[in-house]
């Protein structure tokens, strides 16, 4: 069943995202990112990519610790849509915030790679 291998193969991308943020592994988390990508967060605010490293290398915003409860991902031809929940621990200017949150991961292959073109996080209640 090749498209459930590209699906799985979609989650592990994802999951590689997630990894290269808690080790601070920014040059990494970068080759996965589109340069036109998007970060969406529960507040409504939107960063480029660019934006997003800053931030990130500033030390602003800490992705401590990910615990990942439910994944899964659908295939569309060249572009593959990752829907997941899990527990996120986050130090954020300092402070330290511990969230429910979904995420929903959008990959392009683009010349034979695949590429985070869009990553939004969303407040569960």
């Amino acid at each position: 069943m090749v498209s459930a291998m590209i699906e799985s193969s979609a989650i592990s991308l994802s999951e590689k995202k997630f990894q290269h943020l808690m080790e601070g592994d920014f040059e990494s988390f970068s080759d996965l990112f589109d340069e036109k990508g998007l970060m969406f967060y529960p507040t409504g605010k939107v960063e480029t990519k660019p934006e997003l490293l800053q931030r990130l290398a500033s030390k602003r915003t800490v992705f401590e610790k990910i615990d990942l409860s439910k994944t899964i991902a659908r295939l569309y031809q060249e572009t593959a849509v990752v829907h997941g929940e899990g527990m996120f621990t986050i130090i954020l200017q300092g402070e330290e915030l511990i969230e429910k949150l979904n995420f929903i991961d959008v990959w392009v292959k683009k010349e034979e790679e695949w590429k985070l073109v869009s990553s939004h996080f969303i407040k569960m209640v």
